[in-house]
């Protein structure tokens, strides 16, 4: 499928941790929290206790769409219906009642590991049958069976429920769960029901071993070296060969894996600006922390604080806030890190691309022509062998509005890496915006593709 704009051409379509302390460590109440889910899945089951909080910060709740996020520290119970998140960048231990399993949801950042999950977001449900029964949402969990002896039997509920089981105690693994539009999947106002974004998943056996039960099918799994990686998504299922042999964990899970620069980073952060978000509110915190990030003197620290800012606004269904990030933030840094935000926030569940399309427009002003460009360019629909892909792009280095500008030059040195040399921020003034136009003009003429590049070509950029 297909559509189009009058702002853009006929493209061929391709395809289809702790920074948070004194916000999550406090204790819950009403007065502290703000915003809320928008599309979490609809239940009337009973909301009863569901385990406890074993480690603090990173945790918020929700008990429905549109009520307010609330606190989790250590120590607080969990309940069953309720939506749990944890933030970007912190991990954070749940004790389910049973006591037999241990659920940590791991929230990641783009530079702690290589995976595309952000915040980790689950539902518990009650259950007498198993373990453990509970929907996952999206991002990243590890359960590990707790028990002193037998196996730990857990329901995972996705678009369809699986039953995986730990035979013997200290088995673990890791799943992660998140969903994105296909490079040359261009943004629809029509898209039909059930038409949304692809689910990928992924399924990592860290320790021991792992059965899992799927309709009719069963697979086994064992930790590295051995068949301890297993993957799908909604489209094609579950890959046809199985799992797969690895002969190393994940660079994430890897005990022995040296400490990452932005992991170091945020420790010094934390001892620095607890004390100043200690009393803010929920909805104050990532608004209070860009502040902080443009009087931060070290690069490093300030960067760290951007990045757990903005991923926290959109882990706590807060697009508005980037998008208008996007369009106004005079700091380069700040917007890039806003359009991956924003990919991933559209991408993660069917809908949620119109939800923001209607929030470009009514909150944020911006026309229907101009939203629906923004749109697509946070989509993806180019045919990086067309050369009105480039020539629309490098048109739009010269927008009148800021985010198309962005998006559009994030797209460009990905498309063509040979441009990234040439000097652009978004938020220049319009004579050295032009200036930079031209040179990618220059780099790339009208009816050209960019250098080196031949078409019928089908390689790949991680960004798309």
């Amino acid at each position: 499928m297909s559509q189009h704009t009058t702002s853009f051409p006929r493209y061929r379509i391709v395809g289809r941790i702790a920074l948070f302390l004194a916000l999550f460590a406090g204790p819950i109440t009403m007065a502290q929290a703000g915003g809320g889910p928008i599309d979490m899945p609809k239940s009337i089951e009973p909301r009863v206790a569901a385990g406890k909080c074993l480690s603090a910060p990173g945790l918020v709740a929700s008990e429905g769409n549109f009520l307010p996020y609330i606190r989790v520290a250590k120590g607080e119970t969990i309940h069953t219906r309720d939506l749990l998140v944890a933030i970007p960048g912190f991990g954070v231990v749940l004790e389910p009642t049973g006591k037999s399993v241990s659920l940590t949801l791991q929230g990641n950042l783009p530079e702690l590991s290589d995976s595309p999950v952000l915040e980790s977001a689950v539902i518990l449900h009650d259950t007498k049958a198993y373990d453990l029964d509970f929907t996952f949402i999206r991002g990243r969990v590890i359960l590990t069976n707790t028990r002193t002896k037998g196996a730990a039997r857990i329901w995972l509920r996705k678009d369809i429920g699986v039953q995986l089981t730990l035979p013997e105690p200290g088995d673990s693994v890791a799943i992660e769960a998140f969903g994105r539009w296909p490079t040359g999947e261009a943004f629809s106002r029509t898209r039909k029901a059930g038409d949304g974004p692809v689910q990928l998943w992924a399924v990592h056996c860290l320790k021991g071993k792992l059965e899992i039960k799927a309709n009719k099918t069963e697979w086994s799994m064992s930790a590295a070296p051995g068949l301890a990686y297993f993957h799908g998504d909604s489209t094609a299922g579950p890959a046809a060969s199985g799992p797969e042999r690895r002969d190393n964990p994940p660079s994430w899970a890897d005990p022995k894996a040296p400490v990452l620069p932005l992991a170091v980073t945020i420790k010094g952060v934390v001892e620095t600006y607890t004390g100043k978000l200690r009393d803010k509110e929920l909805e104050e915190i990532g608004g209070e922390m860009i502040s902080l990030a443009e009087k931060e003197k070290d690069p490093k620290r300030a960067r760290a604080l951007r990045q757990i800012a903005i991923h926290a606004m959109i882990a706590l269904d807060e697009p508005e806030k980037v998008a208008e990030l996007l369009g106004d933030s005079k700091v380069p840094e700040v917007r890039q890190i806003a359009v991956i935000g924003l990919r991933h926030w559209i991408g993660s569940r069917e809908g949620r691309d119109m939800k923001l399309y209607e929030i470009l427009q009514n909150e944020l002003s911006y026309t229907r022509s101009e939203a629906e460009t923004i749109m697509q360019l946070l989509h993806s629909p180019f045919d990086r062998n067309q050369p009105e892909t480039y020539e629309t792009l490098v048109a739009f280095l010269k927008h009148r509005k800021q985010s198309i500008r962005e998006l559009a030059h994030w797209h460009l040195v990905r498309l063509a890496p040979g441009g990234r040399d040439i000097p652009y921020d978004a938020g220049a003034d319009a004579a050295d915006r032009g200036k930079a136009a031209a040179a990618w003009k220059k780099l790339i003429p009208d009816g050209e593709l960019p250098p080196g590049k031949k078409d019928g070509t089908k390689k790949t950029d991680k960004g798309d």
